[in-house]
């Protein structure tokens, strides 16, 4: 009994045992899954690597860009995305992209558009590494035959109340209505540009939108006389622009890598009108005035889908840089120097694949240009010892001839870039001048008379080849090539100068034959490496050489003992006489060879927010000079550094930053370090200086832009300093004895500025038709030069402080035709300084006026007027101290239908417009005025002509 009771314990126990052993087995078991499940989760919820998948649809007949809307799908047809298309109507191209997990997978991607078939396309993804984007085939839209598009449609009257914005913002685009502007009949694309809120176009054709200034204009999004603003500014009609639009576009490498990978262009785009896309205009203007005023020009412009041609004529002597019913920006201030006669023509085409991956651009002009110009200026040059005062008159006339030729062509899918530039001038220059130098008594007296006649001619070729890698890398190879020469240059001079303390009188009859000549050429190559999500990292080397060679022959012709002719232009009949009259210590020969490699690490980062780009270019290698001279005859040789920093970092959106720093160590030019002497003009000796040291230059830019859309304002604040280290000075001696100077360059540190600018603009009223515009300026300069030295080689320093303060703005109230502004600006500079004898300088510059422009409805009669005061105060010459009324008006009715304009115009109506300077700096101030066109009154007629294509 008792075995089978022990039995039947150690059978429980053993059950138990099992049993118990069971149990932990299964939960240990259970334990591992629940942790194998929630590690699982973890990785699951974990975000995937994604990528982007990128494309493009059109139009399969007209390659027109479509509003659609497209799905992502995956192979088994469920959609898992889907956006509509973004238009860009510059490129012409309608995009849209996705993002999807980074692994092998095959998806659809559908697309539908009213009035067309669905598209489709398949893509295998296959992820390449460190590849980011991948782009996806086109997709062509076919139009529904039984939905006809592209039918005209016809609709009753309609009457639409309203105000038309100038202004507005599309993103980070900047857009205006060019029909919400009041301009003259007749007036070209300068005359629009100048009443945009924020704009400023200089009168070298530079434009300047919130402070900040345009890398170059299009047209329609391309390039048009890439570098030539004022072609486009002074032939393109005004009544051709739809809108003007003001943006950052990226560069042709970063189109063809899909992101930006360089600093973004700030262009301006004048998109035409939607009836001139297609077809040709024709726009004439000839008019003829009083004192002589003449002005003609033609602008011709067709444009396809593939081609567009253009072609201008312009020819005046009216200086060509004024226009009426503005806000004074002409003023006396900006005019050109002198009286300008121009005759202007060029022609400009360009070719394009309808997906513009293909692009042929050539343009040319030929100018031809005289100048008579008229100089008075006063100067006065800081001294210890004593301000030396110098006054001087000089008349001038020149007759210049150009021809520019250019060529480009990009081919977007072999990531090919090419381009070949040509220019030649030929200019001839008659001048004849008198000066005198005195302090407290007349030093000496001079008088000459020049010839110069001079050719020019360049040559440039470039080449580059962009290739991205399935690994979303990409390499590159360039080569550049380039050649001028300068032959012949020639200067004829006689030079008559009287000492008036010894009554000594030098006459010299001069002749310079000089002739240049230079080649270079560069063969890089690079490799850009992804780090994706982070940054691009670009290496670049390349090899360099560059060549030059200049001759100076001097000779001096009062060392005839016969008498010459007087005309300037005459030369000695045989190569002994030549050389009988060469000065040799004043002529020389020279030449340049310098072979470097140039290496450079580039950094980006490109984000929808933000773009970052620091470049560290350094290049080093060896430069031989051959000299030959007056008392030395060698071949020197040196190290040649470059070195050009440069950091950027922007963002976008409506509310913009930029912060840019750029770097320049500049050696000194081999040919300015060999011992010499310039003994040439007797009142001005120059001995050079073999210990220059090399220059560095910090420049520094920091701005901020904000835009207020809800109370219709924006506003803009911009600092930008530079900083000099070695700075070019020049050591100045001076003869009390005769008043002649003797120079030499010397390094000096210490000089620095820095300006603020503060801008806004923006409207009072709901209906926008008040607005105002606000600017300021705040600047301070210190210079630091050397002080003259009186009768000794020995010089301080000469440093002055100078402040520049600058307040404008204007109110412009616009309703319906007629539009009223009023405007005032005022500069003033306050110059100080520690060293002796120094006068405190206080000058003002201010102006102040209004316009107007008003179509009367009923006569069709276009008024056009503005009236400005231009005040100066605080300078020493009395003729520079003045208040000048200067008032303009014009009168224009069109007719025939809108394809004729008579216009009147009337210019400086008061004869009150002059064209006076004033600058200052360590060593002195110049006051100087300059001739400039008379007033006139001038009456023109318009053409214009517009054929559109027949209808398909």
């Amino acid at each position: 009994m008792k075995i089978k009771i022990l039995a039947a314990m150690i059978a429980l126990s053993l059950a138990t045992a099992v049993s118990f052993s069971q149990t932990q087995t299964s939960q240990s078991k259970g334990g591992k899954t629940q942790a194998s499940e929630a590690k699982s989760s973890q990785q699951k919820e974990k975000k995937e690597r994604t990528v982007y998948v990128s494309g493009n649809l059109y139009d399969s007949f007209l390659h027109t860009p479509l509003k659609a809307r497209v799905y992502l799908m995956n192979e088994d047809s469920v959609v898992t995305d889907s956006m509509k298309t973004v238009i860009n109507s510059y490129v012409k191209t309608s995009r849209f992209h996705f993002q999807v997990p980074q692994r092998a997978a095959r998806f659809i991607v559908k697309a539908v558009c009213e009035g067309y078939e669905d598209g489709y396309i398949s893509y295998d993804l296959k992820p390449m590494r460190r590849k980011e984007g991948y782009l996806l085939p086109d997709i062509p839209m076919k139009r529904r035959r039984q939905d006809d598009i592209y039918k005209d449609v016809e609709l009753g009257d309609v009457v639409v109340h309203g105000t038309r914005i100038q202004m507005a913002y599309r993103g980070d685009t900047i857009v205006y209505d060019a029909a919400a502007f009041n301009l003259p009949e007749g007036s070209m694309l300068d005359g629009l540009v100048r009443l945009m809120p924020g704009a400023e176009l200089k009168d070298n054709g530079d434009i300047y939108v919130n402070g900040r200034k345009v890398d170059y204009l299009t047209l329609n999004g391309k390039d048009f006389f890439k570098g030539k603003n004022n072609i486009m500014l002074e032939n393109l009609p005004y009544f051709t622009v739809k809108e003007v639009k003001v943006y950052d576009k990226s560069t042709e490498t970063s189109e063809l890598m899909g992101r930006d990978v360089e600093q973004k262009d700030y262009v301006m785009d004048v998109e035409l009108k939607r009836e001139y896309a297609m077809g040709y205009i024709v726009n004439t203007e000839a008019g003829a005035g009083s004192n002589d005023r003449w002005m003609a020009r033609l602008f011709g412009l067709y444009y396809g889908d593939k081609l567009r041609v253009s072609t201008f004529f312009n020819a005046n002597n009216v200086n060509e840089n004024r226009k009426l019913g503005q806000e004074g920006e002409w003023s006396p201030k900006k005019l050109s120097r002198g009286q300008l006669t121009t005759k202007q023509a060029g022609v400009n085409a360009e070719y394009s694949d309808a997906k513009l991956s293909l692009k042929e651009t050539f343009d040319a002009s030929v100018d031809w240009s005289g100048t008579r110009t008229e100089q008075r200026s006063v100067s006065q040059t800081f001294s210890t010892g004593g301000d030396i005062m110098r006054r001087s008159e000089y008349l001038s006339k020149d007759d210049d001839f150009s021809l520019s030729m250019r060529n480009m062509l990009r081919n977007q899918k072999l990531g090919i870039h090419s381009g070949v530039n040509l220019y030649y001038s030929n200019t001839k220059t008659m001048g004849m001048s008198a000066d005198s130098t005195f302090n407290d008594w007349l030093m000496n007296s001079n008088i000459n008379r020049t010839m110069r006649r001079y050719k020019n001619f360049r040559a440039n070729a470039y080449i580059s080849w962009y290739k991205p890698l399935n690994t979303g890398d990409a390499v590159m190879f360039s080569a550049t090539a380039s050649y001028g020469s300068s032959k012949p240059y020639e200067s004829f001079r006689i030079d008559r100068t009287v000492y008036e303390t010894t009554g000594d009188i030098d006459l010299r009859r001069r002749y310079t034959d000089s002739h240049s000549m230079n080649y270079s050429y560069t063969l890089s190559a690079g490799y850009r490496y992804v780090l994706p999500k982070v940054f691009d990292i670009e290496l670049r080397t390349g090899y360099c050489q560059e060549f030059r060679s200049a001759a100076n022959g001097n000779y001096r012709f009062d060392r005839f003992d016969n008498e010459l002719p007087e005309q300037l232009g005459w030369l000695p009949s045989t190569r002994d006489s030549m050389m009988m009259a060469l000065d040799a210590d004043n002529s020389y020969f020279h030449s340049t060879l310098n072979r470097y490699m140039k290496n450079e690490l580039a950094i980006i980062r490109s984000t929808k927010k933000g773009f970052l780009y620091f470049i560290l270019p350094l290049s080093t290698g060896r430069e031989r000079m051959i000299y030959s001279g007056t008392g030395l005859d060698t071949i020197a040789r040196r190290t040649s550094l470059k070195l050009n920093p440069s950091f950027q970092y922007s963002t976008s959106g409506k509310n913009q930053f930029r912060f840019v720093y750029y770097g320049n160590l500049s050696q000194p030019s081999f040919y300015s370090l060999m011992p010499r002497e310039d003994t040439n003009n007797p009142l001005y000796r120059r001995i050079s200086n073999p210990d220059l040291k090399s220059e560095f230059r910090h420049k520094l830019e920091v701005r901020k832009t904000v835009k207020c859309d809800s109370i219709g304002m924006s506003y803009w604040i911009n600092l930008d300093a530079q900083l000099v280290q070695n700075a070019r000075g020049t050591r100045t001696a001076y003869s009390s004895a005769t008043g002649a100077y003797t120079y030499r360059d010397d390094n000096v540190n210490g000089n620095w500025n820095a300006k603020l600018r503060y801008g806004m603009d923006g409207t009072f009223d709901k209906k926008r038709r008040l607005r105002y515009t606000l600017n300021t300026t705040v600047a301070y300069e210190h210079c630091v030069d050397f002080d003259i030295a009186y009768d000794s080689e020995a010089s301080a320093l000469s440093k002055v402080n100078t402040v520049n303060l600058g307040l404008g703005g204007g109110l412009k109230y616009k309703i319906d035709k007629l539009t009223v502004g009023i405007n005032g600006k005022i500069d003033s500079r306050f110059s100080r300084s520690d060293r002796e004898n120094f006068n405190a300088l206080n000058v003002y510059d201010f102006r102040y006026g209004t316009n107007l422009q008003y179509l009367i409805p009923w006569v069709k009669l276009d008024i056009a007027t503005d009236i400005n005061m231009f005040s100066r105060r605080g300078y020493d010459s009395g003729e520079m101290n003045t208040s000048d009324l200067v008032w303009n008006a014009q009168l224009a009715h069109t007719f025939m239908k809108g394809r004729v304009t008579a216009k009147v115009m009337a210019y400086d109506i008061l004869h009150q417009l002059s064209n006076k300077r004033y600058s200052v700096n360590a060593q002195g101030r110049t006051e100087t005025w300059y001739n400039t066109v008379p007033r006139y009154v001038m009456f023109s007629m318009t053409y214009k002509l517009h054929v559109k294509p027949c209808k398909r």
